[in-house]
């Protein structure tokens, strides 16, 4: 459940939608830092990561944002896998 499908919660779909970005941003810049990409590198590896797991982009980004922000979490499996895989092929 996201934080728009909370009762009670306000946001309306604009909102989520800024929101949504803004975690998609933090996450290319995430990439971008970790591993010495680019942004358009990074935004690839996220759009690839998505398409290829079967996850949203936004879903994709929170888990790397939280991978990011604490190195005991791990992605899902399937996550995990496409971005090693992604990075393989844009940093070999």
């Amino acid at each position: 459940m996201n934080c728009a499908e909370h009762p009670g919660n306000e946001l309306g779909p604009q909102q989520d939608d800024s929101f949504r970005r803004e975690t998609i941003e933090r996450a290319q810049d995430a990439l971008m830092c970790a591993h010495g990409c680019s942004a358009q590198v990074a935004a690839g590896i996220l759009a690839g990561v998505a398409r290829s797991s079967g996850v949203a982009l936004h879903a994709v980004a929170e888990n790397v944002l939280a991978v990011a922000d604490s190195n005991s979490q791990s992605p899902p499996d399937a996550i995990r896998a496409a971005i090693t895989c992604a990075l393989r092929n844009v940093l070999s």
